[in-house]
């Protein structure tokens, strides 16, 4: 019996996010893995966050010779203290679904 959860490929890499807090407040992060519906993000914050607080996400990437964005909004599914933040994505525009897939299923 398969006890893995997780339905979708998730991929290990080492991306810088921006995670938008209250429109206020701006921290930056690493990505430790991330799949077309979930990321979790290494980070060391003094910020106080809690689980389901919704924050905005801005992931910036190369791809080729050109800097792409995943831009959306995601809720914090699980927070590891000193380590970082589990996410799931809830909103996200269409190009910015498009790159993510791309991201997370572009061969290796």
């Amino acid at each position: 019996m398969n006890l893995n959860r997780r339905q979708n490929r998730r991929v290990s890499t080492n991306l810088t996010i921006d995670l938008q807090i209250d429109q206020q407040i701006t921290i930056q992060g690493r990505i430790r893995n991330i799949s077309e519906k979930s990321a979790f993000i290494q980070m060391k914050s003094s910020v106080y966050m809690k689980v389901n607080d919704e924050l905005d996400i801005a992931i910036k990437y190369l791809n080729g010779d050109s800097e792409q964005a995943i831009k959306g909004r995601a809720r914090i599914s699980r927070l590891e203290a000193g380590q970082g933040i589990a996410i799931y994505f809830i909103k996200m525009e269409e190009d910015s679904i498009e790159r993510l897939q791309q991201l997370v299923n572009k061969p290796f």
